[in-house]
């Protein structure tokens, strides 16, 4: 079975096409989390990697979308695309070994070109599932079925009563974790935190500063967590600095969490020799694909850490990460992101359940999140929609 055909379409859904202008987007959509108070969020973004073996099996990869999928898109076309075709489908790692050689040679150890061969990967091994007649996570040897699920984001709003009921509308929905965006100063942070807590109950609860500390901020804010009964700090500080982050977890009475925003196993491992994490969150459309995050949850299972997922992404990313999920070792929950996305949420065939709070690997062939080319078609970024 050989790779016929290779290409990847750049996808976009405007919060400003959604609501009717870009006046009427509501706030707490505009600046969900720390990382968009400068630059507000604009909408989803994706690119969706369509690939085609020579006997028509066909597979879908997602490659993750922030800031803009144009970048990810030429490359897979112009790069990636004219490198393996032609080849075997065997193992979809070793099938872009050496452009992912190449590309690390070149300097793009990070962005757009880690993010292209991770919705490759995805794609190959949607067509070696369907090819072989079997859900995804039997091919990795586990089995299909729900995981264990939280859901975010409850985001920044302008009230503590907001925020009560956001959390408390996730309850009525049925999920039975949950997880806070912070970062707005610790006060301030603090207030929404005894809010999501009333709102929640005794059901975990975790926090995300969507690095928006400093390390004295950081470690400021959670130092004053564990009356609060939180499940883990998530990306207190920018990435790049595991040493900075080591800090903040050395002064922590919380687990710290991180990894969305690392796209290869090395650095995975440098995060955990400089002792700076206690669960990575990798995202499949990022990290390198069903191969890279298998590779993250081996890495926990060394060294006796979990694996918490990224969950930010389309309806191909969450689909295969669920499958993923269902194998890896070291897994500990996913995350139901529920930020407005119609990429997600509408463009799917058949959108990902959630079944008593959990998100459930289907028993379909593949990853079962394949696009209605359709519905594709309307989120069309490229000139050739």
């Amino acid at each position: 079975m050989k790779l016929t055909r290779l290409t990847a379409v750049p996808l976009q859904a405007t919060f400003a096409d959604i609501y009717g202008g870009a006046d009427k987007v509501p706030a707490h959509i505009r600046t969900p989390a720390a990382h968009f108070l400068n630059i507000p969020r604009l909408g989803q973004f994706l690119t969706m990697v369509i690939a085609e073996s020579d006997d028509g099996v066909v597979g879908y990869g997602e490659c993750f979308g922030l800031p803009h999928p144009l970048a990810a898109a030429s490359l897979v076309n112009h790069v990636v695309a004219p490198a393996i075709l032609g080849m075997e489908i065997t193992d979809p790692a070793e099938m872009t070994r050496a452009l992912h050689d190449y590309f690390f040679a070149m300097g793009h150890t990070r962005g757009p070109a880690m993010e292209a061969l991770s919705g490759v990967d995805i794609a190959l091994w949607d067509i070696k599932a369907r090819a072989a007649g079997l859900p995804l996570a039997t091919l990795l040897g586990g089995t299909p079925g729900p995981v264990a699920t939280y859901v975010s984001p409850i985001p920044f709003r302008a009230t503590a009563d907001e925020t009560f009921a956001d959390a408390k509308a996730y309850v009525d929905q049925g999920y039975v974790a949950f997880k806070l965006k912070v970062g707005r100063g610790v006060k301030t942070d603090l207030t929404h935190i005894e809010a999501a807590r009333a709102a929640v109950g005794s059901m975990p609860l975790y926090l995300d500063a969507n690095c928006g500390y400093d390390v004295p901020t950081a470690i400021a804010l959670a130092k004053e967590l564990k009356q609060h009964d939180i499940g883990w700090l998530e990306e207190p500080v920018p990435p790049d600095a595991p040493e900075a982050l080591a800090e903040v977890r050395r002064n922590s009475p919380v687990p710290i969490a991180a990894g969305e925003n690392e796209f290869a196993i090395g650095a995975y491992r440098q995060l955990l020799a400089a002792e700076a994490v206690d669960i990575l969150q990798c995202n499949i459309g990022r990290c390198g694909g069903v191969s890279g995050m298998m590779a993250v949850g081996e890495l926990c299972a060394e060294r006796g850490l979990t694996m918490a997922p990224h969950g930010v992404g389309g309806c191909a990313n969450v689909a295969a990460s669920v499958h993923v999920g269902r194998a890896a070792k070291g897994f500990h929950s996913y995350e139901a992101n529920r930020l407005l996305n119609p990429l997600r949420d509408q463009m799917g065939i058949e959108p990902t359940a959630l079944v008593e709070g959990s998100l459930v690997a289907s028993d379909r062939v593949g990853h079962g999140g394949e696009p209605d080319m359709q519905k594709l078609q309307r989120y069309r970024l490229d000139a050739a929609a």
